[in-house]
């Protein structure tokens, strides 16, 4: 991968701003289970320039859809006082660490709203998606021993070598990595300065090889992991980057576990012919699926933060304009 850069994302519209308070009002939750998507669209639609009336459509069709009322309105009051009183970025330090052995809670959801909650600078959202994170908080039962010297690509070949039927089917993360065969297949994953770059490429190889549901999410939550770890210190981003990894080893078994793309297969697609960035972003924005908005969206971004044509790729096929 090209060298990461630090982007800055395009201020927060007034249209979103005011949308973004008001579903505060909005439990991040339906169904029992469930992630509400509307902050995260709102946000990724606002960053690919998306007119105020889409902004208001797509609010108005979640309450129509999927939202429910939010039913914690003290508890997420008195952390909207703490965000006003002591600034985002001192809250998120504060808090964050706590969290970090669970990046992956509810699919990588709570981080995701945390780190377009940063984009827009907005203390609610930022107050929510902590709130939402330490309630659904799931770490995952994977032993950790020491780390070593694997990356991410060595894990993966490691739980290819397992035939299919020794894992659980479905999206069951937690019976996944209970499995000693996942334990194993993880120990050692270094944990270093490269932890964080190697958890975002493996995010971005193992949805081109797969294309699946879940590694749509490792993808989204990989550029949520890099946004909410440049708020953190050092000290606090790697653990969190290291427990996002496994989760990331875990989704890759959910979706088949498929051999990530070689050398070859990667310059094939990184030079064939691909469809504007303006193309990409006209699609997602007419979309109504949250998922192919975020996934465009973060595609976009990372393509301008690292020069990887390869998440063109990915945007283009989330969109229906490349095959795959």
């Amino acid at each position: 991968m090209a060298p990461t850069t630090t982007t800055t994302a395009r201020p927060a519209s007034p249209t979103l701003a005011r949308l973004l308070d008001d579903e505060l009002a909005v439990s991040p939750t339906f169904g029992g289970r469930y992630s509400n998507h509307l902050a995260m669209a709102l946000a990724a639609l606002d960053q690919m320039g998306a007119p105020p009336e889409t902004l208001e459509r797509t609010f108005r069709a979640h309450l129509r859809g999927e939202s429910e009322p939010r039913e914690d309105g003290p508890d997420l009051a008195a952390r909207l006082a703490e965000v006003a009183r002591d600034g985002i970025d001192a809250v998120v330090r504060r808090r964050a660490p706590a969290l970090s052995d669970a990046p992956g809670t509810a699919l990588f959801h709570p981080l995701i709203r945390l780190a377009y909650g940063l984009d827009a600078g907005h203390e609610g959202q930022v107050a929510a998606a902590l709130l939402d994170w330490e309630k659904r908080r799931q770490p995952l039962p994977v032993p950790t021993g020491p780390p070593g010297a694997k990356r991410l690509a060595d894990v993966a070949a490691a739980l290819r070598a397992h035939p299919a039927d020794t894992w659980p089917s479905g999206f069951d993360m937690r019976g996944v990595a209970a499995r000693p065969e996942l334990a194993a297949a993880v120990e050692g994953l270094a944990v270093d300065e490269r932890t964080l770059d190697d958890a975002v490429e493996f995010a971005l190889l193992a949805h081109v090889a797969a294309g699946d549901f879940v590694t749509l999410h490792c993808v989204t939550g990989a550029r949520a992991l890099h946004r909410v770890s440049q708020v953190l210190d050092e000290a606090d981003a790697r653990p969190l980057a290291a427990a996002a990894s496994v989760a990331m080893a875990v989704a890759y078994v959910i979706a088949g576990a498929p051999p990530l793309p070689d050398r070859a297969a990667l310059d094939h697609l990184r030079a064939g012919p691909l469809p504007a960035a303006a193309e990409v972003t006209e699609r997602a924005i007419a979309s109504r699926d949250p998922h192919v908005i975020k996934l465009a969206n973060v595609a976009l971004v990372e393509e301008a933060r690292t020069g990887d044509p390869l998440y063109r790729v990915v945007g283009a096929r989330v969109v229906g304009l490349a095959p795959g």
